[in-house]
């Protein structure tokens, strides 16, 4: 079945209004003449494709369809529109990036009526929040068989593993992504997070520079010293409180060298991570108190 249609106006009820009840239809209205109409399509087309069926895309010819252009009011184009359940819920124009077009044609696949995938991501993400790691693993595991190439599902599956310490399992799932799935946004910051934590059960926290701290409580250098390691050694807690005494002692020692870490694993862990829930909670309550 091809997932992309040219259509004439007499079609427009049919193959736009009336499909996407069931499928979301991307309509792309152009024209032989419009240069960027041929930089535009082309990017339709390929996401679109790698959808495999989740949207369409109608093309529609103005120049020989000017009635259906006229009754919705198209003035220029490239004009894209994009109709759910029967109507139009998101318009363009002009040439935009395929990172612009993947995030409507997404937006418009989870308004799909039916589409119960973004309400259980939302389930397994608050699975996650509870702490509930292996329950949010299995949830995650049961949505990428149903959507192989979300990225919030896949961000999801590899922040459980992590939370559980199966790093060769993160790392496996890491070697098999294709450039696309590498590429994206949260995935980068989670292998980050992956290559700064320790993946091997020798790497442990160092017992001596725990003891030197004892010893000098006050050595804000040792203190920092320590809170890395914590942090690379996947005690993401302990490291966290360690720096929170560093900006309760002095919040701008070392150019805020405290804040500034804190901030960065925050970013890498992901804001609904319950640990930095906890340790936002508490920064904030120093900042402002």
């Amino acid at each position: 079945m091809s997932f992309i249609i040219d259509i004439n106006q007499d079609q427009f009820l049919e193959e736009v209004v009336e499909k996407s009840k069931t499928t979301p239809v991307i309509v792309d209205f152009w024209a032989p003449w419009c240069g960027p109409c041929k930089q535009l399509t082309p990017l339709l087309e390929s996401v679109v494709n790698k959808k495999n069926g989740k949207i369409i895309l109608a093309k529609i010819n103005v120049d020989e369809n000017q009635g259906i252009a006229s009754q919705l009011n198209i003035q220029s184009i490239p004009t894209v529109y994009g109709f759910v359940d029967g109507k139009p819920i998101d318009a363009f124009q002009g040439s935009q990036p395929e990172s612009k077009i993947e995030e409507i044609v997404n937006k418009m696949i989870d308004a799909t009526p039916g589409n119960e995938i973004p309400k259980l991501i939302e389930e397994a993400d608050k699975l996650f929040g509870e702490q509930k790691f292996e329950e949010a693993l299995k949830l995650f595991e049961n949505l990428v068989g149903m959507d192989p190439g979300n990225p919030k599902i896949i961000a999801g599956m590899l922040r459980c593993l992590i939370q559980l310490k199966r790093y060769d399992d993160a790392n496996e799932m890491f070697d098999s992504f294709d450039e696309k799935i590498s590429k994206d946004e949260n995935i980068v910051k989670i292998k980050k997070l992956l290559d700064t934590t320790s993946t091997g059960k020798n790497n442990l926290v160092d017992e001596n520079l725990i003891q030197e701290v004892n010893v000098d409580p006050k050595n804000m250098d040792l203190r920092f010293k320590l809170a890395n390691n914590y942090l690379t050694s996947s005690e993401t807690e302990k490291g966290f409180n360690e720096l929170l005494k560093l900006f309760e002692q002095n919040p701008t020692w070392n150019d805020g060298a405290a804040k500034k870490k804190l901030l960065e694993f925050f970013d890498l862990l992901g804001f609904n991570d319950p640990k930095v829930i906890d340790a936002r909670k508490k920064l904030s309550s120093m900042m402002f108190k």
